[in-house]
């Protein structure tokens, strides 16, 4: 399954990209998100890019799980948000690869990110999502029950950097 959404921001791309690349912007939104259990174990230049990696417990209610996924869902993992960030070519903004990784489950969500310029004032911020299996069969099962997910988590994701934005800068 793959997402592609574009997001326009009200800031220039050169402070949207420090804002999303500092440790401020995602302890603010774990604290309104009331997630205090959550650790930083990148945020560091490395010859790839930088690197922010951050890992957080996340637990599943197992009544909301249907049947064929509770054996591949436990009661309780980690989450591992991983993203590398890279300049484009003169200036244009910034690119990120990223992965997210639940413990051992048999599924991968991956993408890109790309923040450029929208004029002096504004941004533009697309992302492109996959989410795939290596499990047959049933892989395509997960993929569909977090499809919904993904929809869900990227419009979030605007709307708490949209509330940051507006109350921290």
């Amino acid at each position: 399954m793959k997402v592609k959404v574009d997001r326009e921001y009200p800031i220039n791309v050169e402070k949207l990209y420090q804002i999303m690349t500092s440790k401020a912007f995602f302890e603010q939104r774990f604290e309104w998100g009331r997630v205090t259990d959550y650790r930083f174990e990148g945020f560091e230049e490395t010859a790839k890019g930088l690197l922010l990696k951050i890992f957080q417990p996340v637990k599943f209610r197992s009544d909301k799980i249907p049947g064929f996924a509770r054996r591949f869902l436990p009661e309780q993992a980690e989450l591992m948000t991983e993203f590398l960030w890279t300049p484009l070519s003169e200036g244009a903004g910034y690119q990120a690869e990223y992965r997210f990784q639940l413990g051992n489950v048999p599924v991968s969500v991956a993408g890109s990110m790309m923040l450029s310029r929208d004029g002096d004032a504004h941004s533009l911020q697309i992302t492109e999502v996959e989410v795939s299996s290596s499990v047959p069969i049933v892989g395509k099962k997960l993929v569909g029950l977090l499809a919904d997910k993904v929809d869900d988590a990227l419009a979030g994701d605007y709307r708490q950097t949209l509330r940051y934005l507006e109350e921290c800068c």
